[in-house]
């Protein structure tokens, strides 16, 4: 083989195998992201999340949660925006944040 042909056998393979990656974290099973997310939401002990929307991309996720909290003996409920993403872009494990602001 050419060196050009197995440059173009590169390429095409490098192009197939992100896109099933891109695939796998738009439409894979994201229980993983979801066990995160919650944690992130919701990380003290007082505190129960339930999830209410998300939204799935390639390259992260972003899930709204209600959050009931027990602030000064008394029950406050708010809605939290987490987003997710992967440690090395399309691979690896799912870190999770709150989003800031309203």
């Amino acid at each position: 083989m050419q060196g050009r042909t197995v440059l173009r056998i590169l390429v095409l393979v490098t192009c197939v195998g992100l896109t099933a990656l891109g695939y796998r974290n738009t439409n894979g099973d994201n229980t993983d992201a979801i066990t995160a997310a919650t944690r992130a939401a919701c990380a003290e002990a007082d505190c129960a999340a339930s999830l209410e929307q998300q939204a799935r991309g390639s390259f992260g996720h972003e899930y709204g949660f209600r959050v009931e909290r027990t602030v000064n003996g008394k029950k406050r409920q708010e809605r939290v925006i987490v987003a997710c993403d992967r440690e090395m872009v399309l691979i690896g494990d799912w870190k999770c944040a709150p989003k800031g602001g309203p």
